[in-house]
Parts: C-alpha cells; sequence; structure tokens
C-alpha cells in the first residue's frame, strides 16, 4: 500500500486483538489487488449507551486502489436486524468479505476479464461509451 492503514475507533476502546484482526483483513485484501492506494476503516458504537446492550459496532471500510474507491459499510443498529450478529469479529469478518468481493470484480473489470454479452472485452481494454 502506498498510504498506510488508517484505523479509527470512535465511541468504543480500541484493542490490540481488534487492531490485529484489520491490519490481516488488509493483508489479505492486498492478495487480491496488486496495487491497493490506501484503506481507512473505521469501526463504531453509533452511541456510548449500546456499548452494554451487545448491539454490534458499525464498521466502514474504503479501500482506495487506482480510478476507485471500494466503501463498504455496515450499520447495523439502523436497520433493524434482528438476527445480526453482536460479535465485532463477525461484522469486521463480512464486512472484508464484501469488499474482497468488490476488489476482485474491480479487478476483473479494469484487467479486461469481464465480457459483453457480444463478448467483448470490458474495462481498461473494451470498448466505452464515447466509442458509439
Amino acid at each position: 500500500m502506498d498510504i498506510p492503514l488508517e484505523l479509527s475507533f470512535h465511541n468504543l476502546e480500541s484493542s490490540d486483538a481488534l487492531k490485529k484482526a484489520v491490519r490481516e483483513h488488509v493483508n489479505k485484501l492486498e492478495q487480491f489487488h496488486d496495487h491497493i492506494i490506501g484503506c481507512r476503516v473505521v469501526i463504531e458504537m453509533p452511541h456510548k449507551s449500546q456499548k452494554a446492550s451487545g448491539n454490534p459496532p458499525d464498521v466502514h471500510i474504503v479501500v482506495r486502489v487506482p480510478n476507485k474507491e471500494i466503501v463498504v459499510s455496515r450499520e447495523y443498529n439502523h436497520g433493524g436486524h434482528k438476527k445480526a450478529s453482536t460479535d465485532a469479529y463477525a461484522v469486521l469478518d463480512e464486512c472484508f468479505l464484501v469488499a474482497q468481493k468488490q476488489l476482485k470484480d474491480y479487478r476483473r473489470v479494469s484487467h479486461g476479464d469481464v465480457k459483453y454479452k457480444n463478448g467483448e472485452p470490458r474495462g481498461a481494454g473494451g470498448p466505452t461509451v464515447l466509442d458509439a
């Protein structure tokens, strides 16, 4: 990564274990794209009073790659997700899986591995709207 990992905790005490888990996830992301510019992760409790209630934290991830920002957010307390996991690590795992999938998809498109229905490649080597 060109820019070091930006990790923030809001209304929540940071822990070495949670920091380590985030770093491991970011290192894994780097296997799926050869040029990640930077990554910002924010883990927050929407309200301090919710710490004791067992609600999961909100997690926001922004991965910057050339020509794109991949953004993943999980805000369980706002959507009425009754079956959501209350474990911060589970929420983190889920967010990074989504980011990993989006990063893979972006890499495929940018390298021209995705094709239109007519068989022509999309992405860096394919036609653009301006060509039509």
